[in-house]
């Protein structure tokens, strides 16, 4: 089996980054967790307020708002726009993205350096670009994990 490659990412444009990662991975799903009380998603955007598959709670306490929405290029415009209502920069402190059983972007601690990975799905020339358009300060391909 081929080995997966990951990358870990040190985030310079959070909105600018999440957005691309959403264009970049729809046909998903994608979890959202921190201070959602400023979203309004639409009823058919949400898959669960629970968790489900890889996406998972990330804070124990408090427990924090926490939604599972379905990520397709139709999506895309209104789960970003909610997302930038309730702030990337506190509100919502946990990202993840899950597509076709692996997850393909977590973000945690509010992008916080070294707690933002990518899966396969986002390759090496993608991050390669997002950091020569100063999306990214830099990224590195994560070290091997045993799970």
């Amino acid at each position: 089996m081929p080995e997966v490659v990951r990358h870990l990412l040190n985030v310079r444009d959070k909105p600018g980054f999440l957005h691309r990662l959403m264009v970049e991975i729809a046909s998903g799903q994608m979890s959202l967790e921190g201070d959602l009380s400023r979203c309004k998603f639409a009823d058919d955007l949400v898959i669960a307020n629970e968790e489900i598959g890889l996406l998972k709670r990330n804070t124990i306490w408090p427990r924090q708002d926490f939604v599972v929405l379905r990520l397709e290029p139709d999506t895309i415009a209104p789960i970003f726009k909610q997302a930038l209502a309730a702030g990337l920069k506190r509100a919502i402190i946990h990202v993840q993205i899950e597509l076709a059983g692996m997850l393909q972007l977590g973000s945690y601690d509010n992008f916080y350096p070294g707690s933002v990975f990518t899966g396969p799905r986002v390759s090496g020339a993608l991050l390669s670009e997002l950091k020569s358009n100063r999306v990214l300060w830099d990224f590195a391909v994560a070290p091997a994990s045993s799970g």
